[in-house]
Formats: C-alpha cells, sequence, structure tokens
C-alpha cells in the first residue's frame, strides 16, 4: 500500500475530478511515512494528481536523507564535525513538518510535488523558509531527485543561516547550489575563535 485518503466528505465535481473535505492522507515509502492534512482538495483520476487547499500541513517522519543534507548544509560549510550516525548500523529517526500558506500539488504524471506560499520547513536539524519549495521525483524509482526551494530562501540551522532567491539541492550529489544573490552567515566555535580573540 502507498497512500491512503480518507476525507470528511466527497463530491464528484466532473467525471475525473472529485472534492474532498477534511483531508487526512498517508503516503507510504520505503524510507518515510508522510500524514498530509488539508481542508480541502481536488483528486483528478485522469492525471492521478491531487492538489490541496487551505491549512495543508505535510509531517514527514523518515530516516535521516534528503531534507536533512539540504538542512545540514551551513554546518558543513563552517566545518562542523558533528556526525551523522548514531550507533554503528543505526540511522536516526527525523521528523520533518512542512507548512504553506497557499495551494499543495502532487503531480505523479510529470513526477513532481510543490509546495507555495509562505513555505515553511522544519526538523530537528533547523528549518527553510521560501515561497515556494517545489520537489522533483526520479520518472523510473519515484524518488527524490531535486529539492529546489525559492523566493526569499532562508536555511537557518542552529545559529547559521543563508540567504538567496534559490537553493536547489540534488540529492544525489548531496550538492545544494545558492543562486540569486546568495549570503552566508555563519558562526564558528571553539579554536578559531580563540586564535583570533588572541587567546
Amino acid at each position: 500500500k502507498k497512500w491512503e485518503v480518507k476525507g470528511e466528505s466527497a463530491e464528484a465535481v466532473s467525471e475525473s475530478e472529485i472534492r474532498l473535505d477534511n483531508i487526512i492522507a498517508k503516503a507510504y515509502g520505503a524510507e518515510a511515512l508522510a500524514v498530509i492534512t488539508a481542508d480541502k482538495g481536488i483528486y483528478d483520476k485522469s492525471k492521478n494528481n491531487v492538489k490541496l487547499e487551505e491549512n495543508v500541513k505535510a509531517t514527514i517522519e523518515t530516516s535521516e536523507g534528503a531534507a536533512t543534507d539540504f538542512i545540514d548544509f551551513p554546518g558543513q560549510m563552517a566545518g562542523s564535525s558533528d556526525s551523522k550516525e548514531v550507533g554503528r548500523g543505526k540511522s536516526k529517526e527525523m521528523k520533518t513538518v512542512i507548512t504553506c500558506d497557499g495551494e499543495v500539488e502532487f503531480d505523479y504524471e510529470k513526477d513532481y510535488a510543490y509546495f507555495n506560499k509562505n513555505v515553511k520547513v522544519a526538523s530537528d536539524d533547523g528549518n527553510i523558509d521560501a515561497d515556494r519549495i517545489t520537489i522533483n521525483l526520479d520518472p523510473t524509482t519515484k524518488r527524490i531527485s531535486e529539492i529546489v526551494a525559492e523566493g526569499d530562501v532562508k536555511i537557518t540551522r542552529g545559529e547559521n543561516i543563508t540567504y538567496s532567491q534559490k537553493a536547489t539541492y540534488i540529492t544525489g550529489e548531496k550538492k545544494v547550489i545558492l543562486s540569486g544573490s546568495p549570503r552566508l552567515v555563519i558562526y564558528n566555535e571553539g579554536d578559531i575563535e580563540k586564535s583570533f580573540a588572541g587567546q
């Protein structure tokens, strides 16, 4: 089972579209469980896509992966030596919550999902704020291939912050590309600060 969608009410608005109210959707994957809630939504059977609106919230529970790597990069740039490993052979469980003021669309024919308007991503490792976040899937494996945050992008991890107009995370390369006047605010700890302070 990959998807389970429940609504308080359902109404056929055309041959292919069904309007749902008070939606709770669960997506099951090999690496994650996502629970998505919304006040309203439309499922289009012909295109196999879902558009959600009003009070959309996605809660994703996963072992460390794409979202964690996306948020983690400012610490790595600062020379962080934090280890991601929690015990030998074990991965740390992560909880990520995504909210937005606009619509959310999942298009399985075109292999993407997007969150629109005042998007906030909160996880144990940090936060992302952006006008829009698009998640692109690999057409063959249906796994995340790329995450693109656009419009006044702010990525926060502890005291480290990056600002840009666009941030693209390429999962296969574990690489983040900041574009559109990128700015980094990085706080160093320990020996580097001591050497500058003459201690």
